[in-house]
Parts: C-alpha cells; structure tokens; sequence
C-alpha cells in the first residue's frame, strides 16, 4: 500500500526558478524562511503577470492571514522602494549593482524587469492601490466568499449564515435519535445497558459525534450489533451450568490444587494458583448466581461478573501481545506433552468458556454500535437541520461547494470550476498538509484539472513533518494523494533546505539527531537541513558564543518536572543578571529575560502545574486562556443586567443585577437603598429608560447608555484586585459578542435568550476563548500544537520522552480501493478492543507516526537553545514503552544514545535558586508626547434637521444626532407648521387651493416632487397633465388619496372626471403662480432654461475631525446684528464627520449660482401672512437661517471644486426661500431672497472645516 514514486523535477529556489503557470509544490521544513519565499514569489506574481484581484492566497488559521497579508504588502513596498534606487543608474552601473545584490528577488526583478525598470515601479504602485483586493484567508472563509460571489453558477442562490448553534442543533439531534435507538431496541438489551452504566444523556456523545464530523467525507466502518445477545449469553451461562457437574469429573485435574497439573500450568501467567482458583470458586459462584438470580442479578454485580470474565479470558487471550492464544500450560508442556493442552481446550466445557467469553464481547459490542448509529445518523440529519435554520457550518459549506462544483463539472468551458477559474486564475495554498480531503476535493476540481492546467496556477506549500492537526481533519493520505496527483500532471517540487530561524551550531546537532531514524512514519521522511544565511546575534554564555544549544535534563525519582523547569528559569535569569548570560547585539549587551524564553508541553495540566511554579518564584510568566469567555463570572453578571433592563419593574431581577459586580452593590447597601424613600424607583426609571433607549435604536446605544449612566467602567477598575483587568477584558468581549450578534436578532428579547443559550452550552471556538491581557509578558507557556509557526529564544520541553497517550474515539485505517488514488480508502471507526488487529495497528502506527512530528514541531521553535526534560519512570512497563517515545524515538535509535559536542546533558538543580535583583537598573529616556486638544471620532454623518431636531426625549443620548441617515429621504422633514405668530391685517385670502391643501410631511414632500420633476420650461397646454402624472404616480405620498380627498373638499358632483379636472386646474394655476412670482431683481423661475438648473442636489460635505462648533456657529450668527435674525438651540453634535443634506433647487440667473428651497409650511389664510416680516419669522423659528447657510456653504464648496475660475464674489448669489401657499406670480409674497456676505460664508466654511490644532 506504498505510494507509487515518481520522478519530479527538484528546486531549491523557488523564487527564481518559478514560472506561474501549472501545478507547484514546495515542501518548507520549520524554518526554512517560507512566509519569505511567499511574499517573495507574490511580488513576482503581481510583477510578471496577475494583478491582486485575481489572485487567492489561503492558510491555515485567521492569524496566520493576517501575517501573510502584511508580509507581502511589505515585501511589495520594499521591491518598489529598490526599484525607485535604480531609477537614476546608467546601464553599466545596474549591472555593477546586479552583481553585488545577494537577495533572491531582487536578482530575478532586475532579470526579468531590468530593461523597464519604470514599468515594474508604475506596476508596483498599482498592485498597492489595488492591494485590499488581494483575497488572503482560511479555506472555510474561501469557500465562503465563492458559494456568495458565483451564487448564479453554483446554483446556491439562497444566502445562509454560519451557524453559531452546531453544539445546539447536535444535541438536539443526539436526543431525538437516542429516544429513537432505544424504542427500536428489545427490551433486555436496554435494560443490560443500564445495568452497565453503558446508556447515558446525548451530552456523553457529544465527544465522538463531533469527531467524526471533522471527516465528513470518510465512511465510518458499521459495527455487528448481534440479535438477541441477551438471551444468547443467557443460554451459554445456562448450558455451563448443566455442564458444570459434568466438568468436575472429566477435568476433575482442574478442580484440585495437587493434581498433576499443577506441575503443567505456567505458574507465571497464573500466579497464586489462580488457575484453580478460577475452576474451584470463580467460576462455581459465577454460575451459582446466575442460577439464583438470573440474568439480571448476574450482570447487576459487575464485580462478580467481572472478576469471572476476567479469569476466564485468561486462559485464551494474551495481554501483552493482545492476541487471542491458547496459554495455559507452559511452553515446555506444550511442546514435548501436546495432547495434554489439546484435550483441555478441545473439551466440551473449556469451548463453551470461550463461547460465554464471545457472548459477553457480543453484548458490549451494543455500546460501540449505538456509538456508530449517532455519529452516523447526525452527519447525516445535520445539514438538512441547518438548512431549515438557514444555517450552515465550515465544514458542510465546503461539501457544498464541492458539490456544486462536481455538478456542474459536465458543462466544460460553461462549468461552475470554469468560471471560478476565470476570475482566479493563481492560487497559493499555505499549510497544505492540514488540508482535509474535502478541501482538497473542492482545491482540485478548479486548479487540478489537467485539461486547465495551462490556464491557471497552483502553488501548495507544506511541510509534511509539521502535519499535526490529525485531530481536526487533517489526515497525512489527503497529502500523499495530492502529492501523487500533482506528480501525475507534471507538476514542479521546491524544497527549502536551509534553516534560517536557529543558529548554526543548535541546526546542525538538530540535523543530527533526526538523521538516527529518517523514516517518521506514514511514508514521511526526514529532510536533511543547513544553517541558513541570516545573521544571530551570538547568545553569550561565560564568555562562550551559543555553547551546547541541546541540553537534556534527566529528572531522578526525587524531582519534580515543574519544580526543576522553574528552577532551570530562575538560574538563568539569575545568571543573566549577573551579565553571564546576554545576546552580543553589535556594541551592545542585552540580557536574557523572561520574554525569551518558553515553555511547550502536550498538555494544559503540565503547564498549569508549571505556571504554579514560576508564579511562586516571581518570574513573570503568560498562558493564554482556553476558557470561554461564556464561562466566566462577568457573563452571569451581564446577563442579570440585560434581564433587568427588559423586566424592569420586576424587582427579584432588578436587586440581582444590582448585586452583581457590574453595578457593584452589595447586601448592605442593598439594604441601605431600599431604606430610603425613593427606595428602587429611580433604578427601576433607569433601567426602563435603557430598554426604551434599546427598543428604538438597538443594543448598541443602550449598552453604551448603561455603561455611562452606572458608571460600570469606573466601578470596575475603582478596586485594586488582580482580577480586575480580566474581568474588563471580557466585559468588552461580551459586549462585541453581543454587539454583532443584535444585528442578527430583531428584537430585544431574542438576544437575551441567544446569550442566555450560549452561557449554558459554554461555546468555546476562536472567537469566544478569553483574550490576552496587557501585561502578557513573560515566560510564554503553551502547548506544542499552539507553538507551530512560532520562534523563541530559549525552549524547555516537557516530557521529553513522554508516552504516546490514547487520543480520541475514532479508530483510523486504511482500504484497499482501486477506484481512489493510490488504490488506499480511508476509514474510520468507533474505538472498540473487537476492531479487526490490523486496524488497530494501523490507527497505532498512525498515532505514533503524528506523535514524531509533534516533537518535531517542538524541536524546531528555539532559535539558541532546547532543553528537553526527560522524566523518570520508576515502572518498567512505563520505561520500556517511553524508550522510543517522544525526543527518545532519535535519542536511543541506532547504537547508543545519542552523542553530539554541541549537546550536553544538563545538570539539576538541587534546590530553588534565590532570586537576583537587576544590578543595573536600565533608566529608560522617557519623552511626553504632546496631548491632541481634540480627540479622533468615528467618521458618521449629521443633517440640518439633526442639528435643529428639538422633540428628543429626554434620556435620549447626544450623539443619536450623528445617525447615518440623510434628510434626502423625506424632503419636507424640517417644515414645521406653526400657529399664526401675530395678529395680521385683514387682506385678501389665498387661493382655495393653497388653504385647503394638505399640511404635513407627506403633502409637503409631494410638493417637492412636483418641483422637481415638471419641469419649468413645460408648454401651459401640458402642465395639466403633468400635474396629473404626479398625483397619480406618487404612491409613496398617498398622492391618489390626496386627490380624493381634494375633490371631496371642493364638492362632488355627478361627474368624477371633471371633479379631478377642477382640482388639476387648480393645482396648475398654482404651480404657474410658483414659477412666475419675482424672486430677486424680477427673476422668476419660469424665465430658467433646462440645463441651467438642477433640481434634488445631494452632498455630503467634510467636517472638522472634532466636535462641531455649536457655539461659534451662534456667535458667527449673533455678529450680524440682526435681531430677527435667529436660530434656535442647536443639539450638540461629538462624532459627526460629515454633513448631508438635499438641496431643492440649484440655479444659475446669468450672473451667479443661487439656491431655492420650497416650503409648505401654512402660515395663515391671509396673503399678508406670507410678508418679508412673516417668512423672516418663521425662518427664525425653524432655523432655517442656519440652512441656508450650510447649504450655501455646500454650494462654495462644489463650486470652487468644479469650476476653473471660481471667484465666490462673482460666482455665489443667495438663497431663496419660497413659501409656496404664499406665492401669487405678482408680488414678492411668499418669497425671501437672502445674500450674506461671502466673509460671513467663508468664516462659517472655517468652522466645519477647520482642522484639528494640537496646542502646546
């Protein structure tokens, strides 16, 4: 079952040798400088021929994204940046310089490029302003983006999210489907299974459902769940007890102690004459039961059954080489005197022990099967489970798109994989060897195909001695296929071979060491490495430069593994104190400190126990946190204040939000409040407050509200305590979780019971486990698994030589299948001693091939020195099976162990070291920057009518004014109606029309509408019909409606259409009257041309990147000395960054660019209501002073923006205001033209726009 070997064509530089076209593998050993390599070819990429947009790049963890896309953003500035030094040099002069340059890259740039060198800088300046177009992420967020952006293609149109309930939706599933299992089940097959505590809740599952479900593509192998087993062990017991009489007799050698047997059977194996003891009580009470008892009695004294069970199998199975045997005689018996073991084990009653042994293994086979059944049952039933929710996981959005892509791979050139290919022709695939055949599947039905392979590229880079997330999917036969496949199709191999991360002496006794067993299992070689070129400060040890980098500390029976390690940490810094032990940066000494060193074990406990000791010492030290954030104390408090904001008139919930360390009560002062006359009712007014604040802006502004209105943050660090920058932490955590997640959930009550759902599954994912603290310095404790693709200074390793543990409940072997690639199938199974041995093994042999490379992961993170701790195991059994485990697999391979001169066996520390303090104390040069005297805001919008908004609430919060909403969308929100302001003069009425028209928002915004979009040049035959149009296209305003009830006030007749002509008569004299009325020096609107207008003129105009000055926009007003000229109060605006606003009309009268905005506002039936007094009136009334200068402002703006010659003393005219009701086509009713001075314009532009002074 070896993978069949082909010849491919080897490199050791990629970088140069690379042509992005076909299929590429490079294989990058820990070290090697790979992220380098990639950024390097990526530079190339974008230089010779892809452009960002095409071209994908994925690894393995979101981090690990993050890093690659900064990386290769820098190395493209860099190569720019040298390419920009070339510009100026002669021909003779670049090739001088070509000759000295060491870098890879740049050798191949000015190779490719050196003969356009200023086409390769203009290319690299684009790449960088199309950079955030460079798609660099996981897989799953891959396959995400695809199934969204060619949803038409995939024929996965419907939009599901990634599900934040699969623990949830699992559970469900597991308890459905026990309840099914056990109805299904006869009887005394359950009621055993209760017995024997092997029946438990859907939790118990859990475990090994999940597991199964990160292979979801292999078929787990279907266990014998045997009919009846019940009452077939019930038979057998039966028939040994009619046989037992029988027994006595015919074995009566077996029955006595002093027989001639007891010189044949091996006393070794039956020590204490346990094989007599079996034939004379073990079995005789084992039978004896079942007669008295049954069944059911029998199987209910588990001690009793298996103590007998365990007898019995002894006699044919062998534990140390777990095989079935016949053993009960010595060899020597066995050899010269057979017929003596052949008529024991050939006799009626020793065949039914071995028939009872097969019924008992039979009835626990019913636990593996039920096993089998969920697992495979909810892999199943899950994603149709999802799908119904809208859903969908990681994983099954993978199978998705693989499913996807293979049904549509019949289509060729029209095909799903087609398209994709199209708009990504170049993909990178980091951490190749953690792929899952899933993901592989869906990678080689787009950039595999042979047929295609001329029009794409596909680079994979891996390092299959690093392949050790087994656990989540990643299987080392999805690698070797891969590998075979790219073989198949002419693919091209790089190998990076020198080790640039550790010094030279620490690679070459490293190198060493792997090379006394090559063969890490699984076909996975060792590949011999070189030291690198990158230059190491040398780590100065008594005046040595980097003295044995490999160290081994043999711990003896007295010493305790986390005791020495602290210890050893403690001696160095103490020796780094003493300037012993420092790094030699150029003229500069730096001593080791705590941040240069780590510690990697297989497990949290070990680390933990470590973490104890170091804390004891005082050296400071950081573990991350794998607890989720669900779990911890602020997350019941937080729930207990949402609880009491959505019931506050409840006061069991109000006292315990109060009680919590949120809002920081206790029993006493809880007391003392409700003492005092008010007791809880201004709690109660502010919590309700709150819950109003979150019914009608959403989570976000509330929380913020209560955090400010109890002062949770202050209250929260007020204390000293060690907890309190943790509990912070996760108080911001919580409220980011539940931030992103309110908009999701439509409604405030559907959140809580969401957060309420993740606090008691504990979801515990990337995004949920605790995040670091600020002072996370310090000795860096972690598991090997989460220190791959790490470097440290200094590296201690746990359990150097620890045993391999059993990991997991899935059992993981092979098949032979010859419609797979390689002819190999794999398959899984639930863990069970009644395997097949081969399977077994080969789930063996796989878990120790990924226990290697673990310490090979470990080996390679020091960049000076390794100390492997080796613990001490005084059982031999324990000593034998660690002699090849861990580190000990090379250390002990060969003859001998391992000798080196750059390693050394590291002497114990006998007793805690005492701790130096620093002999000089580094005085850093500190410098106080200067304090901004404004702050950085959030860019949101703000409007005039959020400035002169002045029905708020009161609790409503300021800063609601800067919302993201434009006054565009509703045209006539800022006319206020208002009663007559004063007694006017009895003079003629306005038309019936204008006084009967509607008042409101909707009639006002009708009216907007039919300014903008009848036109002023329109023919007076076809304003009617025009008219018309409007009222009965304008929906959105109930303008048909609006009609109806027109013609109702004028008086129905007997004839509808002429009713509606009547109206659309007036409608048109009114309109005609609009346009005709004289706005400044005889100018009206009917005399503007199209063209020389523009109607409904959005902006969106820059702010200062401070506070808006409210009170110098008042003082600037107050400095005209006009004392009708007012604005009323204005809300303050904090985090607003820009204006919007919609300009009604916009033109040009020959000489310069004015403004009009129209008005509905009803200020009385009389036509003298609508005076130069009456406007200027109102217009103080509603602040539309104020708006007229902003928008003028905005005009200026646009103005000097767009035209070459912009003088604002020539160009900018003034603002009317048309009151429409009031505008006549004569006189100047209804209409105020205002022209401020173009100082008073250019000080108001000032204030919004001035930037930010920083004061000294």
């Amino acid at each position: 079952m070896n993978m069949p070997q082909h010849a491919m064509q080897l490199s050791t530089n990629p970088i140069a040798d690379m042509t992005f076209s076909g299929l590429h593998w490079i294989e990058a050993s820990a070290g090697t400088g790979k992220t380098y390599t990639l950024s390097s070819l990526m530079v190339r990429i974008f230089l010779d021929r892809y452009m960002p947009n095409q071209v994908i790049a994925t690894t393995f963890t979101r981090k690990a994204t993050a890093e690659l896309k900064a990386r290769v953003r820098l190395r493209i500035e860099e190569t720019r940046d040298f390419i920009y030094g070339l510009l100026s040099l002669a021909p003779h002069e670049l090739q001088q310089r070509q000759a000295s340059i060491d870098d890879p890259l740049y050798q191949q740039v000015l190779k490719d490029h050196g003969h356009h060198l200023d086409y390769a800088y203009h290319r690299l300046n684009v790449v960088l302003q199309q950079y955030e177009e460079l798609f660099v992420g996981t897989l799953d967020s891959f396959s995400q983006k695809l199934l969204r952006e060619f949803a038409f293609e995939s024929g996965r149109i419907e939009q599901v999210q990634i599900s934040d309930d699969e623990d949830l939706h699992i559970e469900r599933l597991l308890h459905d489907l026990l309840r099914d299992w056990i109805q299904q089940q006869p009887e005394h097959l359950i009621e055993y299974l209760m017995l024997k505590n092997q029946l438990k809740g859907p939790e118990h599952y859990l475990a090994v459902v999940k597991e199964s479900l990160n292979f979801p593509s292999v078929d787990l192998r279907v266990p014998e769940l045997p009919e009846n087993a019940l009452l077939h062990f019930e038979a057998v017991c039966q028939q040994l007890l009619e046989m037992l009489p029988t027994a006595r007799v015919e074995l009566a050698a077996c029955f006595d102690a002093d027989s001639v047997y007891k010189g044949y059977v091996d006393a070794k194996r039956f020590n204490k004459g346990s094989f007599f003891v079996l034939f004379n009580s073990s079995l005789p009470e084992l039978l004896q039961l079942f007669e008295t008892s049954g069944s059911q009695g029998l199987l209910a004294d588990s001690d009793a059954l298996t103590k007998g069970i365990k007898a019995i199998r002894a006699l044919f199975f062998d534990p140390t080489k777990k095989i079935w045997k016949d053993r009960a005689f010595k060899d020597k018996v066995v050899e010269e005197q057979p017929e003596i073991q052949a008529a024991f084990y050939q006799h009626a009653f020793v065949m039914q022990l071995r028939t009872l042994l097969n019924a008992f293994d039979n009835l626990n086979q019913a636990e593996q099967y039920l096993n089998f059944y969920l697992a495979q049952e909810v892999k199943k039933r899950l994603p149709q489970v999802l799908h119904q929710a809208g859903e969908t996981t990681f994983s099954q959005q993978i199978r998705t798109l693989s499913e996807a892509l293979n049904q549509t791979a019949s289509a060729g050139k029209d095909s799903f994989a087609a398209h994709v290919l199209a708009r990504y022709p170049l993909i990178l695939v980091d951490e190749f060897q953690d792929t899952n055949q899933d993901q592989d599947d869906m990678l080689s039905s787009i950039w595999r195909v042979k047929e295609r392979l001329h029009q794409s590229c596909m680079i994979m880079v891996g390092d299959p001695k690093q392949a050790i997330y087994g656990f989540r999917g990643g299987d080392m036969l999805t690698y070797r296929k891969a590998r075979h496949d790219i073989q198949s199709k002419g693919g091209r191999c790089y190998t990076l071979n020198k080790n640039h991360r550790s010094v030279k002496n620490l690679v070459q006794v490293v190198d060493a060491l792997f090379h006394r067993q090559m063969d890490f299992g699984e076909q996975v070689d060792y590949t011999p490495i070189q030291a690198g070129e990158r230059e190491h400060p040398p780590l100065m040890d008594a005046g040595q430069a980097n003295p044995q980098p490999l160290r081994w500390l043999q711990l003896d029976e007295e010493q305790i593994e986390a005791e020495q390690v602290a210890w050893q940490i403690q001696h160095l810094l103490n020796q780094a104190q003493q300037d012993g032990l420092y790094f030699q940066e150029k003229n500069v000494q730096r001593a080791l400190t705590a941040d240069d060193i780590a510690v990697l074990g297989q497990n949290h406990f070990e680390l933990e126990q470590v973490q104890s000791c170091l804390l004891q010492l005082g050296v400071p030290c950081y573990k991350a946190s794998r607890e989720s954030v669900y779990k911890s104390a602020v997350a019941q408090d937080v729930a207990a204040l949402l609880n009491a904001i959505l019931n506050p008139y409840q006061e069991a919930k109000v006292k315990r939000a109060l009680l919590s360390r949120l809002l920081g009560y206790d029993l006493k002062k809880l007391v003392e409040l409700e003492q005092q006359p008010a007791g809880l009712s201004d709690i109660i007014e502010q919590l309700e407050q709150i819950r109003l604040i979150w019914n009608e802006q959403g989570f976000r502004s509330a929380w913020n509200s209560c955090m400010t209105m109890f002062q949770v943050w202050t209250r929260l660090v007020a204390g000293q305590s060690r907890d309190n920058e943790r509990t912070v932490v996760n108080l911001r955590h919580l409220s980011e979780l539940l931030s992103q997640q309110s908009e999701h959930y439509t409604g405030a009550h559907k959140l809580y019971q969401w957060f309420i759902r993740q606090i008691n599954l504990g979801i515990n994912n990337e995004s949920t486990q605790e995040r670091k603290l600020t002072g996370s310095l310090g000795v860096q404790l972690m598991t090997i698994h989460a220190s791959k693709g790490l470097e440290f200074g200094c590296v201690f390793l746990l359990g150097a030589n620890a045993g391999l543990s059993e990991k997991g409940n899935l059992n993981f072997s092979l098949k032979e299948n010859q419609k797979k690639s390689l002819g190999l199938e794999r398959v899984i199974a639930v863990k069970s001693t009644d395997l097949p041995e081969n399977d077994r093994e080969e789930n063996d042999a796989r878990n120790a091939a990924e226990h290697h490379r673990l310490w090979y992961v470990a080996l390679t993170r020091a960049s000076y020195r390794v100390y492997a701790v080796l613990r001490h195991h005084a059982d031999e059994k324990k000593q034998q099976a660690e002699a090849r485990s861990g580190l000990t697999f090379w250390r002990n391979s060969g003859e001998g162990q391992f000798q080196h001169a750059e390693s050394l066996d590291a002497g114990l520390l006998i007793e805690v070291p005492a701790r130096l303090a620093a002999q000089h104390e580094a005085v850093p040069d500190l410098h106080a920057e200067i304090i901004p005297a404004a702050n950085f805001y959030p860019r949101e919008t703000t409007s005039f009518t959020a400035l002169t908004r002045s029905e708020l609430k009161g609790h409503m919060q300021r800063d609601q004014l800067a919302a993201p909403t434009a006054e565009a969308d509703d045209s006539a929100a800022d006319e206020v109606e208002q009663v007559e302001l004063q007694q006017a003069l009895v003079t003629a009425q306005i038309s019936w029309i204008k006084r009967n028209f509607p008042k409101g928002t909707k009639p006002g915004s009708f009216l907007h509408k039919l300014m903008e979009k009848v036109k002023f040049s329109t023919a007076d035959d076809k304003l009617d019909k025009s008219v018309a149009t409007r009222f009965h296209s304008d929906v959105e305003f109930d303008a048909p409606q609006m009609l109806q009830n027109l013609m109702k006030l004028k008086g129905l007749t007997e004839h509808p259409e002429q009713d509606e002509l009547q109206v659309i008569q007036d409608m048109h004299d009114w309109y005609s009257q609009i346009i005709h009325t004289p706005l400044h020096a005889g100018f009206s609107l009917n005399q503007l041309k199209d063209g020389e207008y523009r109607s409904e003129m959005d902006f969106h105009m820059s702010l200062a990147d401070r506070a808006l000055g409210i009170r110098k926009i008042r003082a600037l007003f107050e400095s005209l000395n006009e004392p009708d000229l007012l604005i009323q109060d204005l809300n303050d605006v904090f985090t607003a960054r820009y204006l919007t606003g919609s300009i009604d009309l916009v033109y040009f009268d020959g000489q310069r660019y004015h403004i009009a905005d129209y008005k509905s506002n009803f200020l009385g039936e009389q036509t003298a209501h609508y005076d130069q007094a009456h406007i200027r009136e109102s217009m103080s009334h509603s602040s539309y002073w104020l708006q007229a200068a902003l928008y003028l402002v905005a005009l200026h703006r646009y103005l000097s923006a767009v035209m070459k010659n912009y003088d604002m003393t020539q160009h900018l005219g003034g603002a009317s205001y048309l009151y429409l009701r009031g505008m006549d086509g004569q006189s100047n009713a209804g209409v105020y033209h205002w022209k401020p001075s173009d100082d008073f314009i250019q000080s108001l532009d000032e204030i919004l726009s001035v930037k930010a002074v920083i004061k000294s």
